[in-house]
């Protein structure tokens, strides 16, 4: 039979049936000491009762001794002592009448007794007084009276035995009774421990079975999902037990379904997905390699590595594996991989090391078009660079002779248009070299020279290089000079002060102003670049400073420019060991600032 409880109830049950048990066994135990102990104050009453009643035969006739020893004696110590018996016989007459105060019969034969009690007692006074001189009688008087506490005495003595008699009866069925009740205490304890023990080793049979044969099923299923084979049933009813092995079975399915889903991303994963064990052999791979590299996984298991990947970046991928078996931490790195026809492909690889596995799980991705781009890249900036820097530069410095005069004077309308074409030129420059410099960047190639410098110096050579195009725009430009010394390559930090002081300028109303002030810190020197113009959009903060980032102006106008200044700045600045950003201006407009190294 199955029981379809919880296990706290079933926990329940195999505490609380034997409390239970125990408590009911406890207060029939009870109930009989209390009649044992009730039965046993009878059995002592009764003792007490018996030797009182003694005690006063004893008296009554050691009175009459005394009486007689007074008689033949005269001596006045016998007659108070005959005194004392009677005060002593009237006491145990008190004490019997409060031990039988219970007991209406006895009590009655009690008084029968006393009635003959006092009837001897005052013939023996009356002898006593015969005795003493105070009362004369003749001899017959003093046979009859003689003879007649003598027969009271034989009266009390009856008497006083029946009542006795009486009540050793009952003494000894109070003891048997007694005898009974503790009898079957003991029969209670004995029977009481052997049905508690049987009783629970019962239930902890039967719950245990019933626990234990679930547990196995539970445990058979545990088993049977690392094989990978089908799982048992699952258990019915509302108890833990079940209620665990429907989870269980739940997330046997759901390991089934991720299994299969990361069986079909790995299917469908334009990626080669693939491992490789210690010695560097191929050990499993997606369907992804055939379509990536020409071979099925099938072809693909069992070969070394170096068979794959092209012989020049095989010690890089050697090296690669070696790290990452060491560091434990996952390596990224590009090789070339040789596929089928020889064709030859550019391959992104994610490592990374499992060490119970002993195997090394890789993602190799396609980077064959990035490449391709890279190359194509390279080409168009080595094209600007040659073929467009140097014309334009040379036609920069024939429009400036024209300007000049070098050539002859121009008329009004051509002095006009040789300016905007030397502007437009200007612009042209200025985007190829920004071009150039993001590519520089980019490559980790943007060239820096260190010299110790005095900030001043290299305020001023900013201040100069934008002095024309600040009263063009009608804006003025103040600035602090402190002479403080710096370790950094001056050309490029003139470039970045020139282009923020640039921007400032271009973003400054007509008759504006623009300043510079340059704040020591404790570790650093914060130049600032303060317009009071429309100021920086909200939330551009950070986006400001992306490749080709630029914010729309508050006031709608449309200002002239790259994208790549402040990208540049960021990147000169961060190779001098500081750091860019941009502030709101209290009352209005943009601090632009960055952050140098003092020396």
């Amino acid at each position: 039979m199955r029981v379809s409880l919880k296990l706290s109830q079933q926990g329940l049950i195999l505490v609380g049936v034997p409390v239970g048990l125990m408590v009911i066994f406890l207060l029939s135990l009870f109930l009989l000491l209390l009649r044992v102990e009730k039965e046993a104050e009878e059995a002592d009453h009764s003792k007490t009762i018996i030797s009182e009643a003694n005690s006063l035969v004893k008296e009554y006739y050691d009175a009459a001794s005394q009486l007689i020893m007074y008689r033949y004696t005269r001596d006045e110590k016998e007659r108070r002592r005959f005194e004392d018996q009677l005060a002593g016989t009237k006491s145990s007459f008190v004490k019997l009448q409060h031990l039988l105060k219970d007991d209406p019969q006895e009590l009655a034969m009690l008084a029968d007794l006393g009635g003959i009690a006092e009837h001897g007692m005052a013939l023996m006074r009356r002898y006593e007084r015969y005795l003493a001189g105070a009362e004369e009688l003749n001899a017959l008087e003093v046979a009859i009276l003689y003879r007649q506490f003598t027969s009271a005495g034989a009266r009390f003595t009856a008497q006083l035995q029946e009542l006795v008699s009486h009540e050793s009866a009952r003494h000894q069925v109070s003891s048997a009774a007694e005898e009974r009740e503790r009898a079957l205490v003991k029969n209670l304890i004995v029977a009481g421990a052997i049905a508690a023990i049987a009783i629970g080793a019962t239930l902890a049979s039967f719950f245990t079975r019933n626990t234990v044969s679930r547990l196995a099923l539970l445990m058979d299923n545990t088993v049977r999902l690392g094989k990978k084979d089908s799982l048992l049933p699952a258990l019915k009813g509302d108890d833990e037990i079940a209620t665990l092995d429907r989870f269980f079975h739940k997330m046997a399915d759901d390991l089934a379904e991720a299994a299969r889903k990361e069986r079909a991303i790995l299917d469908n994963a334009v990626d080669v997905i693939c491992s490789i064990d210690a010695s560097g052999h191929f050990t499993a791979a997606n369907p992804a390699s055939l379509a990536v590299w020409g071979y099925a996984p099938a072809e693909l298991v069992g070969r070394h590595y170096s068979e794959m990947i092209a012989r020049d970046d095989v010690p890089k991928f050697r090296e690669a594996l070696e790290r990452i078996r060491v560091e434990r931490v996952p390596l990224t790195l590009e090789t070339r991989v040789v596929g089928a026809g020889a064709a030859v492909l550019h391959m992104s690889w994610s490592l990374r090391w499992s060490e119970p596995e002993q195997s090394l799980f890789c993602v190799a991705h396609d980077i064959s078009d990035r490449k391709e781009v890279e190359r194509l890249k390279q080409e168009f900036v080595a094209v600007i660079s040659h073929e467009l820097r140097t014309p334009l530069t040379s036609l920069q410095a024939t429009l400036t002779l024209l300007e000049s005069g070098a050539y002859g004077q121009l008329n009004d309308t051509g002095a006009k248009r040789i300016r905007s074409a030397e502007s437009g030129v200007s612009r042209l420059i200025t985007l190829i070299n920004d071009l150039l410099d993001i590519e520089k960047m980019e490559a980790g190639k943007l060239s820096m020279t260190f010299a110790d410098l005095d900030l001043a110096d290299i305020v001023e050579r900013s201040l100069e290089a934008v002095q024309g195009f600040a009263e063009q725009q009608g804006v003025s430009v103040k600035a602090d000079k402190p002479s403080v010394k710096v370790l950094a390559d001056g050309d490029r930090i003139v470039q970045v002060m020139v282009n923020l002081l640039s921007n400032a300028i271009k973003f400054s109303d007509d008759g504006g102003g623009v300043e510079v002030k340059v704040e020591e810190k404790q570790d650093c020197l914060e130049v600032q670049v303060i317009d009071h113009g429309p100021g920086v959009p909200e939330g551009y903060e950070k986006t400001i400073f992306a490749k080709y980032a630029q914010a729309q102006s508050p006031d709608g106008k449309k200002r002239k420019g790259t994208g790549l200044g402040l990208p540049i700045c960021k990147a000169i600045v961060e190779q001098h060991g500081g750091a860019i950003g941009v502030r709101r201006t209290e009352g209005g407009g943009s601090t632009f600032w960055f952050s140098l190294p003092r020396r």
